[in-house]
């Protein structure tokens, strides 16, 4: 993820004053004396954002980018106002805290923010920063007795845009107490949705069982039996606010600052639901070909396209190859089957909706490849120290990595990969990329890889060593321009997510963009472009002719002056 708060560090500049003497004969030319270190200073009010009046005991603070022992923090008397003096010039990020309030930087967005540049020629006075109220969610869950409901797990899930497209995504998850009460606190004006989790204090479990007898003469009978109380095998099933089933028949709670919303559930039992799971030895041959294969699972419920949680369920080996997995509710699941077999580990996947109960059978088409490869630099030679690689799962964010060894080869040969699609770069070092890809058992669209179900994957990456540096100054009518949104676009940028970078400008109009692996770029400036879908297909198209194009190379350092935008 793009690194938080990216700050451009400017070196001050410094005014020299220089003293004229009439020239001595027969010396030698007097230095110069040492350049007079000018102070500057930043000052501003702190307002409420929603009416404008001026906020006291709001706690503000600086601290000088790069500069030890630079921090200052002093507190807002009754006109909201603050200074701070006797400043060297520099970069110096503005934040501010107070009770009731979003603690937030100055023209916070998201994790950008404007920092103020100090120095010669530079206004740094009367600020205005403008503070949200926070918001609440808070409510309490019930059972069908009307009885609170301890312990169970309530999830925040935010609708908005995030890396570029309006999406959906799990916020923050916390428990009840003992009298069911819950609350999220500080939130930032959004969209959220409300979901629990919860077991019945008295579920009990069901299990279908096979005994199988030999008696004296030889001769097998097997029977099967039920273990437990039917009535007793009940489960929550996952309940959206105000009480629905499915996260698509959520209604959504609209929080604008300051709001504090209720959001009160009450939860029904329904009868748990089982599913019989056959491998494909086992169905093929019930007998001898599954007599020694033992099988376990691992089950997941999706909550939303792209997020998942675990489950609460029991399975157990009812036969040989055969599993059951009860303590399930209604709802689309993704089961993924672990066995053993004559000392060979296979795994498979599948995902399944569920609506009672069911059976299924695995087979070759659902088992899950291994992912190997090798990653070299451009010169063939092996990268040290080692690097390591990670593939990130488009669909659900899950990541999996494995360290290059000394001879370019990786493997993820123990982590199981369910079929999709990844984005593929290097976490570690900094300045090692992905230039090129290829593979075999797998589709390549730059740097992602699609991986299907039932095949060993083999990558061929090519490592491109050094990153570049992009900055710059936005700029509206000549004149530079503080909070825009900076987007550093890569050629083909549905297939180069890991490639983007963005920024705010600064109160001067500078930005800075860091890490930039080698390649061809566009750098586009929009003013209150925070809510654009950027990485949606088309949209950031018809800003790039207003843009700068860039070609970063190895260790490069590029300066632009980029035109602002406004949305379109």
């Amino acid at each position: 993820m793009l690194q938080a708060f990216l700050c451009l560090l400017l070196i001050g500049v410094w005014t020299q004053k220089q003293t004229q003497s009439a020239p001595a004969p027969a010396k030698a030319p007097a230095a110069a004396p040492a350049a007079e270190q000018r102070s500057f200073r930043i000052s501003g009010t702190v307002v409420d954002a929603m009416t404008g009046q001026p906020l006291a005991n709001a706690q503000v603070s600086i601290n000088a980018q790069g500069g030890r022992d630079s921090a200052q923090l002093t507190v807002t008397e009754e006109d909201g106002r603050f200074v701070f003096e006797n400043l060297a010039p520099g970069h110096y990020p503005l934040f501010a805290r107070r009770r009731g309030y979003l603690q937030q930087f100055y023209k916070q967005h998201d994790q950008f923010s404007t920092a103020i540049i100090v120095g010669p020629e530079l206004n740094t006075e009367n600020l205005r920063f403008e503070m949200r109220p926070d918001a609440s969610i808070s409510g309490q869950v019930l059972d069908e007795m009307s009885e609170p409901v301890r312990n169970a797990q309530v999830m925040l899930f935010r609708q908005g845009v995030a890396l570029g497209r309006r999406s959906q995504w799990h916020e923050n998850t916390v428990q009840t107490d003992d009298l069911g009460h819950f609350r999220f606190g500080h939130l930032e004006p959004a969209t959220y949705v409300i979901g629990v989790s919860a077991s019945p204090w008295y579920a009990q479990r069901v299990a279908h069982l096979r005994e199988t007898r030999t008696d004296s003469s030889g001769q097998t009978t097997i029977r099967d039996f039920v273990n437990g109380e039917p009535e007793l095998d009940v489960v929550y099933p996952i309940t959206f606010f105000p009480n629905a089933p499915d996260i698509s028949e959520a209604a959504p709670i609209t929080l604008h600052s300051g709001d504090a919303q209720t959001a009160d559930l009450r939860l029904q039992p329904v009868p748990s639901l089982h599913v019989i799971v056959r491998t494909a030895s086992a169905a093929a041959s019930p007998g001898d070909s599954a007599e020694h294969e033992n099988v376990w699972a691992q089950v997941t419920q999706v909550v939303a396209d792209g997020v998942q949680m675990g489950v609460r369920a029991s399975n157990a080996q009812v036969a040989p190859g055969v599993l059951e997995i009860s303590g399930l509710p209604p709802g689309r699941f993704n089961l993924r089957v672990n066995s053993n077999k004559n000392g060979e580990t296979a795994s498979r996947s599948e995902d399944v909706q569920l609506g009672g109960d069911s059976e299924v059978t695995l087979s070759e088409a659902n088992a899950s490849g291994t992912v190997s490869g090798i990653a070299k630099l451009e010169s063939g030679a092996a990268q040290v120290p080692a690097p390591m690689i990670q593939l990130r799962a488009r669909a659900t964010g899950e990541r999996f990595m494995a360290r290059v060894e000394q001879s370019g080869e990786f493997s993820l040969k123990d982590q199981t990969l369910p079929p999709g699609t990844y984005d593929v770069l290097v976490v570690q070092p900094a300045v090692i990329a992905v230039k090129s890809m290829s593979a075999s058992g797998a589709k390549v669209s730059g740097r992602s890889v699609e991986i299907a179900g039932g095949q060993d994957v083999r990558l061929n990456i090519v490592l491109s060593e050094g990153t570049g540096r992009v900055t710059g100054v936005a700029l509206k009518d000549g004149k530079p321009v503080d909070g825009v949104m900076i987007v550093l676009v890569p050629d083909v940028p549905e297939h180069n997510l890991v490639l983007f970078r963005r920024d705010q400008s600064d109160s001067d109009g500078t930005f800075a963009l860091a890490g930039v692996h080698p390649g061809k770029y566009t750098v586009v400036a929009i003013e209150d472009g925070w809510e654009l879908e950027w990485l949606t297909p088309g949209v950031l198209e018809k800003y790039l002719a207003g843009g700068e194009a860039v070609r970063v190379t190895a260790n490069a350092k590029i300066e632009v002056k980029v035109k602002v935008q406004q949305p379109q």
